[in-house]
């Protein structure tokens, strides 16, 4: 089965991100270039790291909000942790919402760009890394490449 409706509950090695969904698309964003962060001006899905006082769904809730403006609702389950491979130790669980309140408005200190993605515009390429998908100008990678590749190899996306 591909999407749980229990997850963990979150620590110094969790962090969690917002998969939101609407009309067979999801909202993927590039991140500013930032000195001292590791995936710094890469595409990514909104997220960021558990902070005491959360559970993981929190977490997933405050980053969308402080990235893109929206408080997600709407929860149709969640997707196994990955761990990116720059950080092994880092557990990061996908949070799926079909539902939100607000607009999409990028948090500029955050987020560069956001984009509505669909699974038709993704090429998927081979790299030297790896595997990843192009959307136009963009290159999706590393760990934001393999949860799509988990959302439309289980028919999310």
């Amino acid at each position: 089965m591909c999407l749980e409706k229990r997850w963990p509950a979150g620590g110094p090695e969790w962090a969690a991100v917002g998969v939101l969904l609407r009309d067979g698309k999801t909202l993927l964003i590039k991140r500013v270039q930032r000195a001292g962060d590791p995936w710094s001006g890469q595409v990514a899905f909104p997220g960021g790291r558990w902070k005491p006082g959360e559970d993981l769904l929190g977490t997933a809730v405050r980053e969308v909000q402080e990235e893109v403006g929206v408080t997600p609702r709407g929860l149709v389950g969640v997707l196994e942790p990955h761990s990116p491979r720059n950080a092994p130790w880092l557990k990061v669980v996908p949070f799926i919402f079909t539902e939100w309140e607000g607009e999409v408005a990028p948090n500029p200190r955050e987020v560069a760009e956001a984009r509505w993605v669909s699974k038709a515009e993704l090429s998927e390429e081979e790299w030297i890394s790896g595997y990843a998908f192009v959307h136009r100008d963009w290159v999706i990678w590393g760990l934001t490449y393999r949860i799509l590749k988990r959302l439309i190899d289980c028919g999310i996306l």
